[in-house]
């Protein structure tokens, strides 16, 4: 049972895009923060008047009038946007009880230099599926988050996907493998797609057929038990069509491709 301990809590999300809204979806949806004490905060009003809309929240394009009296803030804003929202609003900030921030390549330790050394910082890495409630998300706390804090947060966010808790050195990594592993899958699907296209199978179907594929794939990965080598071996018959595929896959380097790909991706998120 998903624990209702922020129900009364007033709960600011700076920045209102498309993962604060997947974040808001599920408070709502499991009834787990009151909508009067969810207030999002943006620069676009049209953005808070789609999200006071759909979602029945408060909205306060005032960021001061925002963060007054609240207990989590939400920093949902781009990396390049931390710096100049924490200058301006760092003391404001700094008050809440918990202070969560989901952006690529922000450390708990960034936002404690530019709000305060007492600051109770979780660091959330979540990923687009989140949008439909199936994200992969990790969470680690800052010197001055408790394990029950971090726990706390963890639970918060189960209800828009798996959550798992680590070391925040890991963070980087998981950046790419699951942040920015969606686009990865998104990739291989346009692929598919287009081979089966290629191959005389009109756009529906092909499209129907690849997107039906990953997702069924998607879910024996969660539901069948088994590992995703068994998996793959249990569907590649010996001398079969599908060992001819692997051996393609397999001439033509593709697991390095994938190594290079995620040490570019972590590369990055460290540079961010």
């Amino acid at each position: 049972m998903i624990s209702k301990k922020f129900y009364d809590k007033k709960i600011v999300f700076i920045g209102s895009g498309n993962m604060a809204e997947a974040i808001i979806s599920g408070f709502v949806k499991y009834d787990i923060v009151k909508r009067s004490n969810i207030v999002c905060n943006d620069i676009s009003a049209e953005r808070l008047q789609v999200i006071s809309q759909k979602y029945a929240v408060t909205v306060e394009q005032n960021k001061f009038d925002a963060l007054k009296d609240a207990d989590v803030v939400f920093l949902a804003i781009k990396p390049q946007q931390f710096k100049s929202v924490l200058d301006e609003y760092s003391k404001e900030i700094a008050k809440a009880k918990i202070i969560v921030t989901i952006a690529a390549g922000i450390t708990t330790e960034f936002v404690e230099e530019n709000t305060s050394k007492k600051a109770v910082i979780v660091r959330v890495m979540p990923n687009t599926p989140a949008l439909v409630g199936k994200g992969a998300i990790a969470v680690c706390g800052g010197k001055n988050a408790s394990k029950e804090v971090v726990s706390d947060i963890a639970d918060l966010f189960s209800v828009i996907g798996r959550v798992v808790k680590v070391e925040e050195k890991l963070i980087n990594a998981i950046t790419a493998i699951s942040g920015s592993g969606p686009a990865y899958v998104f990739y291989f699907s346009e692929v598919l797609r287009k081979a089966a296209e290629k191959l005389g199978l009109d756009e529906d179907i092909a499209r129907d057929l690849v997107y039906q594929t990953i997702y069924g794939s998607g879910k024996m990965l969660i539901e069948s038990g088994l590992e995703d080598v068994t998996l793959r071996k249990n569907v590649t018959s010996p001398g079969g069509t599908t060992q001819k595929a692997m051996e393609v896959f397999l001439n033509s380097d593709f697991s390095d491709i994938i190594f290079n790909a995620v040490e570019k991706a972590e590369k990055r998120a460290e540079e961010l």
